[in-house]
This record gives C-alpha cells, sequence and structure tokens, in this order.
C-alpha cells in the first residue's frame, strides 16, 4: 500500500496530540513494508517557532529547502502582493520522506488563499510522482477538504481522522471514503450525535516513548494543570494533602500554556507548601514518569481519549481518573474513576469544596498508605495496558485496519 498523508497541520509539532499520533502511525505502517510519505504545512498549534530552520535543526532533522517551483508562479493567479510563492523544506523523520510547505498567513485572507493553492499544487505533483492507493488527512482547514475532493476524482480512497469534537457538519465528510477515531467512546460520540459511521481505534503509543524506570518513583504527579484539565480540582486536593499529609510529595508537571496558572487561583498559596513542586513540560512522557507514584487525571473536558492515562497503565503506575469523556474507558480496569461535582465545566472557576475532592484525597492517601493495595493496583494497571494497548496489538490493529480498505462506505446512517 502507498499512502500520503496531507495536512494543514506541522508534521513536526511536539505540542499536537494529533500530529503526534501521526507520527507514530506513520511509522508503524512504514515498519509494515508500506510505502508512506507525509506533504504538511509549517502551522503549529501553539506558538509557532520563529526560526522553521532551527525548529527542524533542534530536531536532528537535517533538512533541504526547496524553493517554490516556477510551474507554480507561472499558474498562480494570486501573484500580484504575493511573491512567486513559499519554499518547502523535505526531510525525512524516522525513515519517513516528508514535504513540509511554510505558512504565514493569517486564516481567511488573500495570503491564506495563495498559500493554499500552493499546497494543492504541490499535492498534485507528489500525487503524479507517488501514485498512492490511500490519502489520509485530519483538521478543518478547507485546502484539507479540497485535496480530499481530488484525490477521490483520481479514484486514491480517502481517510480521515477524527482527533477531537467539533466536526459535526455532514458536509465535512462530502468527500471521505472512510473515517477513524482515536477512540471508541469517540466513535460512539459521533454517531449519536450526527449518524457517522467510523471506526474507533485507540490511539497510538510509542512504548519507547512512555516506559520509565521505578528507582525514583515518589510524587503524586498532575500533568498540565489547565482548567479544562482540572486544575481546580487538583488544587483544593493539594491543598488539603498539603496540610494535612506533608509527607505525600506532588509534583505537578506545566505546559507552555499552563506555567504560573495554579498560582493564581484566589485563596490558595502553594509556595507554603514544601512538598509541592512545579517541573518544565518534558520532551518525552518517560522523563516525568519516571518519578511518578500515583498519577492524576483530574479533566473536567470530556477528553476524547486520555493518552496520559494510557501511558501510566503502561508504566504500571496507578492512575485516579474523572467520570468524564473517554477516561473511564481508557483506562478500563486498570485505574480508578472518581466522581467530579456535576456543577463544573472547563468554564468553570469556583473552587470545589474540600467535601467533593474527599474521594480524590482518600484514594490518594490509601494508595501511598497500603503498600499491598499499592502492588495490586500497579499490577491490574500493567495487565490491563498490555491488553488494551501492547504495542504489538496496537500496530496489528492498524495495519489490519488499512490493509482492508475496499469501496467508499455509507458513512451515514
Amino acid at each position: 500500500m502507498r499512502l500520503l498523508l496531507a495536512i494543514h497541520n506541522a508534521y513536526t509539532d511536539h505540542t499536537s496530540g494529533a500530529a503526534h499520533s501521526m507520527r507514530i502511525l506513520m511509522q508503524w505502517l512504514r515498519d509494515a513494508g508500506h510505502e508512506v510519505s507525509v506533504l504538511c504545512t509549517a502551522r503549529f498549534d501553539a506558538r509557532p517557532p520563529s526560526n522553521i530552520v532551527q525548529h527542524l535543526a533542534d530536531h536532528g532533522l537535517n533538512a533541504r529547502r526547496i524553493p517554490p517551483p516556477k510551474a507554480f508562479a507561472r499558474s498562480s493567479r494570486r501573484m500580484s502582493n504575493l511573491g512567486p510563492g513559499r519554499p518547502a523544506f523535505e526531510f525525512t523523520l524516522q525513515g519517513v520522506f516528508v514535504r513540509m510547505l511554510w505558512t504565514s498567513a493569517r486564516p481567511n485572507t488573500p495570503a491564506d488563499q495563495f498559500e493554499a493553492d500552493q499546497f494543492l499544487f504541490t499535492l498534485e505533483q507528489q500525487v503524479a510522482q507517488e501514485a498512492p492507493d490511500v490519502l489520509l488527512s485530519y483538521g478543518a482547514h478547507p485546502v484539507v477538504y479540497e485535496a480530499m475532493r481530488r484525490a477521490r476524482a483520481k479514484r486514491i480512497r480517502t481517510v480521515y481522522t477524527l482527533r477531537n469534537y467539533g466536526y459535526e457538519d455532514r458536509r465535512y465528510f462530502e468527500h471521505v471514503d472512510h473515517v477513524f477515531t482515536t477512540s471508541p467512546y469517540l466513535t460512539d460520540v459521533y454517531r449519536e450525535r450526527i449518524g457517522l459511521r467510523s471506526v474507533g481505534i485507540d490511539s497510538p503509543i510509542d512504548w519507547a516513548e512512555v516506559e520509565a524506570p521505578e528507582e525514583l518513583r515518589k510524587f503524586v504527579t498532575f500533568v498540565n494543570p489547565s482548567f479544562s484539565k482540572g486544575a481546580l480540582i487538583f488544587a483544593r486536593v493539594a491543598d488539603t494533602l498539603g496540610a494535612r499529609r506533608p509527607d505525600i510529595p506532588i509534583l505537578v508537571v506545566q505546559s507552555a500554556s499552563s506555567a504560573g496558572q495554579l498560582n493564581t487561583i484566589p485563596g490558595l498559596d502553594f509556595t507554603k507548601y514544601p512538598q509541592i513542586m512545579a517541573a518544565p513540560a518534558t520532551p518525552r512522557p518517560a522523563d516525568f514518569f519516571a518519578l511518578t507514584r500515583v498519577l492524576l487525571v483530574p479533566s473536567v473536558f470530556a477528553e476524547p481519549f486520555g493518552r496520559v492515562a494510557a501511558e501510566s497503565l503502561i508504566n504500571g503506575i496507578p492512575v485516579l481518573v474523572s467520570n468524564r469523556g473517554a477516561l473511564p474507558q481508557t483506562v478500563d480496569d486498570g485505574g480508578t474513576v472518581l466522581p467530579l461535582p456535576d456543577w463544573m465545566t472547563p468554564d468553570s472557576r469556583e473552587l470545589p469544596s474540600e467535601d467533593e475532592v474527599r474521594p480524590w484525597v482518600d484514594a490518594i492517601t490509601s494508595l501511598w498508605d497500603d503498600d499491598d493495595g499499592y502492588r495490586t493496583a500497579a499490577a491490574r494497571a500493567r495487565a490491563t495496558a498490555a491488553r488494551r494497548y501492547d504495542e504489538g496489538i496496537m500496530r496489528a490493529r492498524y495495519c489490519e485496519y488499512f490493509e482492508s480498505l475496499g469501496p467508499p462506505e455509507r458513512l451515514f446512517d
């Protein structure tokens, strides 16, 4: 099978869960003997790097800068004030050929449309060169749907993957032959909301990125302290433990967007608890899992999957998750599902009471104080990870999905 991933996002965006999943998936398909390649842009979910060449070099990529094709300059009708086109960068990432088109225009501007024209021109060239059997894409930029329309017109099978909410308009799928989502939970959500038929496959996880040694595990860890990820629940839990159980060290792994957010919550002063520590985002999950004895995932947002919870299971680390979204399904019987107050939403800014977080405090202290109970929970986590997320099983599942793609499916009930 020859597969082309065409996305209007940066394949190398390490802040994007979707890009992360696609990098793993492309590598798995390549390892299985399939011919895969990528066409992407330099659009990042968070703040883009100031220097794309330095960004690629920082990730060990020896990129070749390609000037805009003269054929595009001759064919474009938008040349007046927008120049001859944007440069591209070509490189190989873990054996996968990637062509990244430089993009910098604001959405819905003439420059954005100019860059979209060049993306589609480049797509036509890459399709002619590689003759893919399958075009895979995701995202909401109009160029994605035009890419699928053009691919379908050439009898290339089009596959669209959903990694989040927000695609409840059936028109998104007009030129799509097959759909898979990031979890069975998300598949069920779209089936209920718009009658979409899709295949739910748990997000791919590279075990080498997440497996960590056990010798230094001593913290209760909370990752990405944003409000949607449960910062208010965590804040009350941490304050309660800080006052009552100073023997339990707590680690907060921040992201670029969430750094310092906990310190803005009125009425709480975490500086008085020396056992509560903050750490910057780490490039590999294994770096903070090596320090983690118990993981908290109190998301208020209905997570479409819950990658960090699944990664905790892989490490045999007991994980406490909220009862929102896909989290109960993600941990299955390998983690502990705890309630959140019904009134809490991602927009809430009110701290829960100590009574409302008591189940979380009790679960943490129980794991901390009961060695036998902890070992049982850790063994249960590992067993669930082996059953649900074993890398060999997941590689085979994804390969089977793509290898079995047939004629266009009826996508809606």
